[in-house]
């Protein structure tokens, strides 16, 4: 692509963010003041990679921006720049470290952001190594985004892996109660010594797309869970305002079964 091409590719994509509602060929012909062989290709280049969608009345939607998620891609840089100060401010509010998470495509728990507080003795982990969901806080939440049939499914399947058939039932447990309260608390983590709180994170479809977790020294933390669970869950609450405020909505995964 030439670089009047890519210019106008960026052009049409900035342009195409700022509409609430389908736009037609001739919309984008008259708004950029393009010739239509080049309009029309450049549509059908962002159809083709995914970013926009043709409706059955012909009209044009932009799907995603560029360094959004989407169910065959990992990318998850718009969603970590969206919360990154919420997440600083929880940390120091809380004093202790703060992380976002979100699910891969194995149901795995990723954590996208870090950021770790300003004192001598902190909790640190590896954000480049995968979590097993029903085993940290951010997971249980993260599952809260299933139905019921696919929550039993991953709980059985969780099961069957660890070889403990009873398992199943205690991760629909944990994840009903995270659930219910608005939130998920572990205060012995699967590191030991290591204790974390996390709250949902939605989007402006409220769909669940995200988790916000604090985690530090499990003596700490258990000495002030109430005030650190309420930093989380209002934290978790401004992250959402800031991906509803965004002016294109994130993609949200097709609704889940059960």
């Amino acid at each position: 692509m030439s670089g009047r091409g890519a210019e106008r590719i960026l052009l049409l994509v900035e342009w195409l963010a700022g509409r609430r509602a389908p736009v037609t060929f001739s919309d984008v012909v008259a708004a950029l003041d393009l010739p239509k062989s080049s309009a029309l290709g450049l549509l059908r280049t962002l159809v083709d990679l995914g970013y926009v969608r043709r409706e059955s009345d012909g009209r044009y939607r932009l799907l995603r921006l560029p360094g959004e998620p989407t169910d065959d891609s990992g990318a998850w840089g718009t969603l970590a720049r969206l919360t990154e100060g919420v997440l600083r401010e929880a940390v120091r509010e809380a004093g202790e470290s703060g992380f976002i998470a979100v699910l891969d495509e194995q149901t795995r728990v990723r954590y996208i952001s870090k950021i770790l507080p300003d004192r001598e003795i902190r909790y640190d982990r590896d954000i480049t190594v995968a979590r097993k969901a029903y085993q940290v806080t951010s997971g249980l939440v993260l599952l809260t985004g299933f139905g019921a049939a696919e929550l039993r499914s991953y709980a059985e399947a969780a099961a069957g892996e660890a070889g403990v058939p009873d398992l199943a039932a205690s991760i629909i447990e944990k994840v009903e109660a995270a659930r219910a309260e608005g939130h998920a608390v572990n205060l012995r983590g699967v590191v030991e010594g290591a204790a974390g709180i996390a709250a949902p994170v939605f989007d402006a479809d409220g769909r669940l797309r995200a988790a916000l977790n604090i985690a530090g020294p499990a003596d700490r933390m258990a000495g002030n869970v109430d005030r650190v669970t309420a930093i989380t869950c209002e934290s978790a609450e401004r992250a959402t305002a800031a991906l509803t405020a965004f002016r294109h909505r994130i993609p949200a995964r097709e609704a889940r079964g059960g």
